[in-house]
C-alpha cells in the first residue's frame, strides 16, 4: 500500500482528507499539531505523531522514518497560535532565521522547499477530494437578488485585493459597501463583525489568493460557517469556484437552504 504523509492543521479538513485518502488506497501517516488538530485524527489515520507548531525537524524525521516521500498539508494553523504555542525545534528555528517574509505564502512555500530538500514532495491539498471543490453557479434553492449580485461582484474584487496583499481572503459587503475585512482574527470573527455593523442582509465573499498554490492554504468553509452567517443575519455566501473547499458539502447546503441563505460559486471571468 502506498504511503501518504499528512501535515494536519486545525478544522475538519484534515479528518475529511485522511478518510478520503484511505478510501483511495493510501496508508496515511499524519503529523498532527497540538492544540490545533482534532484528536479524532487518531481514529482515522494509520499512524499519528503529535508536534508543536514550529517543530519542522520532527515532521521531517517522522516522515523519513515511515518511508514517506509524498505528503499533503490540510488545515490551517491559527496565526494567533504563533504568539503563544510556538515551539520551534532547531530545524524550525534555522528555517525561520533565513526566511525573508513571514507572509503565509512565503512561509508555506518555504516549508514545502525544506521538505523537498529532504526527499518529501508536497502535493496539492485537493488530492483525493475533488468532489468537495466548489462548482460554479447557484448551489442552493435560493439565488441571490440583483442587489446581492452587485455586492458579490464588489466583494470578489475586494477579497482578491486583500488576498494579494496577504491580509485575508474574506470580506463582508452590504449595499455596495465593504463593512468588514478578514485579517489575523479569521473568517468567523470577520463574519461576526460584519453582521454587527451591517445588522441584516449582508453578503459574505471568500476567495483564494491570486495565483493560489493548491498545495496549501486552500480556502474552506463548513457547516459552522453557515451557522455563523445565520447568527450574523447574512443572506449570501459567495465562494470562488474551483478554488474553495466545501467541508461536509451536503450538510452545508441543506443547512443553508433551511436558513434561506444563498450559496454560490463565482469566478473572475464570470
Amino acid at each position: 500500500m502506498k504511503k501518504l504523509g499528512l501535515i494536519a492543521g486545525n478544522g475538519k479538513f484534515p479528518l475529511i482528507f485522511a478518510a478520503e485518502a484511505k478510501r483511495a488506497g493510501y496508508a496515511v501517516i499524519a503529523v498532527a499539531h497540538r492544540s490545533e488538530t482534532p484528536e479524532e485524527i487518531e481514529k482515522i489515520a494509520d499512524q499519528v505523531e503529535w508536534v508543536y507548531v514550529g517543530q519542522l525537524g520532527k515532521i521531517i524525521r517522522v516522515f523519513q522514518s515511515a518511508a514517506v516521500s509524498e505528503a499533503v498539508m490540510a488545515g490551517g494553523i491559527r496565526k494567533l497560535r504563533l504568539f503563544g504555542n510556538f515551539r520551534p525545534d532547531l530545524r524550525g528555528a534555522r528555517f525561520l532565521a533565513k526566511l525573508k517574509s513571514r507572509e503565509d505564502d512565503a512561509l508555506l512555500r518555504g516549508i514545502a522547499d525544506e521538505l523537498a530538500a529532504d526527499g518529501i514532495k508536497i502535493l496539492d491539498s485537493t488530492l483525493c477530494v475533488p468532489q468537495i471543490i466548489c462548482a460554479q453557479g447557484v448551489l442552493t434553492k435560493r439565488a441571490p437578488s440583483t442587489r446581492e449580485w452587485d455586492d458579490i461582484r464588489l466583494g470578489f474584487k475586494s477579497a482578491k485585493e486583500i488576498g494579494r496583499l496577504g491580509i485575508g481572503q474574506t470580506v463582508v459587503v452590504k449595499n455596495h459597501m465593504v463593512v468588514a475585512v478578514e485579517a489575523i482574527e479569521g473568517t468567523d470573527a470577520a463574519i461576526e463583525r460584519g453582521g454587527v455593523l451591517a445588522r441584516k442582509g449582508c453578503v459574505v465573499v471568500k476567495v483564494s489568493k491570486p495565483d493560489q498554490d493548491l498545495r496549501f492554504d486552500v480556502p474552506a468553509v463548513g457547516v459552522e460557517t453557515v451557522a455563523r452567517l445565520h447568527d450574523s443575519r447574512a443572506t449570501v455566501l459567495a465562494l470562488e469556484a474551483g478554488k474553495t473547499i466545501l467541508l461536509e458539502k451536503e450538510a452545508l447546503l441543506r443547512q443553508a437552504d433551511a436558513y434561506g441563505i444563498a450559496v454560490v460559486g463565482v469566478s473572475g471571468e464570470a
